[in-house]
């Protein structure tokens, strides 16, 4: 988990990753390896993938198809001879619509038809058909019913346990400690620190988020 109060550069941390955002600094490394992500076609290439905070300005095309709004990041997987097939689009649909359970009447429901929960569904959608690396969720349940959210924070376990590195970035509080492995908080676009599981607290979360030092149980231990 990402946490941090608002204007601690969550965001930017999330786009620069994407390649969206310029890196001022620093460098980026997957399984090892420096990666140059300048751009989101460079991250999306190395399987590193940005479900945004506001799904229906960048996430998703309102008046597209479910179908198309799952295919049209990966067009050339659903083409022959530089022509979509709309056969092979609607399989991998109805394939993401079974998995991820997108109520719809049908893969070729227009997209801004759906309730906020399912829209956020189809964003995900069209990167999990694409066998992601890294996610990165930004506020991945605002907007959308209690329902939803168990579903979303299901879907995040099953990545992890299946060796994807999530990232999710939220400003809810007991979101990000019920929901993370580990919780990382930025402070005037730095990374504070990273807590582990034995050390979440919403009082440690707030103390790396205004720059103070979070009281660890190790610590707390050494010092007995």
């Amino acid at each position: 988990g990402l946490a941090g109060l608002v204007g601690s550069g969550r965001t930017e941390l999330a786009r620069v990753l994407f390649g969206v955002d310029e890196r001022l600094g620093g460098s980026v490394a997957l399984d090892g390896k420096a990666l140059d992500v300048g751009s989101a076609a460079d991250a999306v290439a190395n399987g590193i993938f940005l479900v945004p905070e506001d799904r229906k300005l960048t996430g998703i095309l309102l008046d597209l198809s479910i179908a198309q709004n799952i295919s049209l990041p990966n067009l050339p997987a659903h083409a022959k001879r530089s022509l979509v097939s709309t056969s092979a689009e609607l399989a991998t649909a109805e394939k993401q619509k079974k998995d991820l359970g997108i109520k719809a009447p049908s893969v070729l429901t227009r997209t801004g038809t759906l309730s906020g929960g399912n829209q956020q569904k189809v964003v995900l959608a069209k990167w999990l058909a694409m066998n992601p690396k890294v996610m990165i969720l930004d506020e991945p349940t605002r907007g959308i019913d209690i329902g939803a959210k168990a579903e979303i924070y299901g879907l995040m376990r099953s990545l992890a346990d299946a060796g994807v590195a999530v990232l999710m970035i939220s400003s809810d509080m007991e979101e990000v400690i019920g929901v993370s492995d580990r919780i990382a908080v930025m402070h005037e676009g730095q990374i504070s620190g990273i807590l582990d599981r034995d050390d979440f607290s919403q009082e440690n979360v707030l103390l790396l988020a205004v720059g103070k030092k979070p009281k660890l149980v190790q610590a707390a231990g050494g010092a007995q």
